[in-house]
C-alpha cells in the first residue's frame, strides 16, 4: 500500500556525512551492559548492519522479481523509510497493511529485512496472478486484487493510476542503496552503544573526559571512515603490486 506521505528517513540510517558518505547503524541486538569495558562497547558499536541494496537483491533472487521493480516500489511507498506509517495504517519500507504482513509471515513490519521480503513475496504472487503484467500487479498492490478484478484492469482511481505510473517511472532509475543501512533493532543497539560509549568516556566514577553522545557518534563515524580508507588503500596497493608483477613477467 502506498504511504500518503514520504516520511523522512531516520537520520541514524544516513549517518553524519549524508547519503553519499559513511552511514552508521548497529546490528547487535544485545544492549551493552552499563559495566561494559570501553573496548567491548567500541567493538559493539563498530558492527554495521547490512545495506538495503543487499536485502533487495536477496529478495529479488528469492522471489524471482526484478530488482529494479522492488526498489521502485520501496521508493514510491515510503522513500525507503523503515518507520513509515500511512494514514491507512500501512507500515514499513514496502507499506504493508498489518493483516497483509501477517499473511506473508512478517512478524515485525518495522524491520526492514522482514518488510522487504514480505513485500517481494506479495508482489511476486500478484505478478503470477496477473501473468506477469506489471501494471496490473502494481494496481493490485496499491488498490487490492478485488478492484483490479472488478474493473478488469487498472482501477479508475486517480491515486492508483498515479501510483502505477510513478513506480514504472522509478524502475528506469539507477537506484543505489548500498549506502543505506537498516535500522529497527539495529537502531536501538546503536543508541545503546552511543550512550554507553558516552557514559564510559565521561568517566562515571572514574577520571574520564567530558564526552557528549554527539561526540561519541562523531568518534565512531570517524573511526569507521578511517578504517574504510585504510581498507581501500590496501586494496589499491595490492592491485598495483599485482600489476607490477604481471608487467615484470611480460
Amino acid at each position: 500500500m502506498e504511504s500518503n506521505q514520504t516520511a523522512g528517513l531516520n537520520p541514524h540510517l544516513y549517518g553524519i556525512y549524508g547519503q553519499s558518505g559513511i552511514h552508521t547503524a548497529y546490528e547487535n541486538n544485545s544492549a551493552v551492559s552499563a559495566g561494559a569495558s570501553f573496548r567491548d562497547t567500541f567493538q559493539n558499536a563498530l558492527k554495521t548492519t547490512e545495506s538495503m541494496e543487499s536485502i533487495f537483491a536477496e529478495a529479488s533472487e528469492r522471489y524471482g522479481v526484478a530488482l529494479n521493480l522492488l526498489k521502485a516500489i520501496g521508493k514510491a511507498e515510503s522513500g525507503f523509510n523503515p518507520q513509515a506509517v500511512s494514514s491507512a495504517g500501512a507500515q514499513g519500507v514496502m507499506q504493508l497493511m498489518p493483516s497483509t504482513a501477517r499473511s506473508l509471515g512478517v512478524e515485525d513490519s518495522f524491520d526492514a529485512r522482514s518488510n522487504i521480503m514480505g513485500g517481494a513475496k506479495y508482489i511476486a504472487g500478484l505478478l503470477e496472478r496477473y501473468q506477469g503484467n506489471t501494471a496490473l500487479a502494481l494496481s493490485a498492490y496499491n488498490a487490492g486484487s478485488g478492484n483490479v478484478d472488478k474493473y478488469g484492469g487498472i482501477p479508475p482511481f486517480k491515486e492508483t493510476q498515479n501510483y502505477v505510473q510513478k513506480v514504472l517511472s522509478y524502475m528506469g532509475e539507477d537506484i543505489d542503496l548500498n549506502g543505506v543501512l537498516t535500522g529497527g533493532a539495529a537502531g536501538s543497539a546503536y543508541q545503546s552503544a552511543i550512550q554507553n560509549l558516552s557514559s564510559l568516556a565521561s568517566g562515571t566514577g572514574t577520571d574520564g573526559l567530558a564526552f557528549s553522545q554527539e561526540n561519541a557518534q562523531y568518534l565512531i563515524e570517524l573511526m569507521r571512515l578511517r578504517m574504510e580508507n585504510m581498507f581501500r588503500t590496501e586494496l589499491a596497493w595490492g592491485d598495483e603490486e599485482e600489476n607490477s608483477a604481471v608487467g615484470a613477467l611480460l
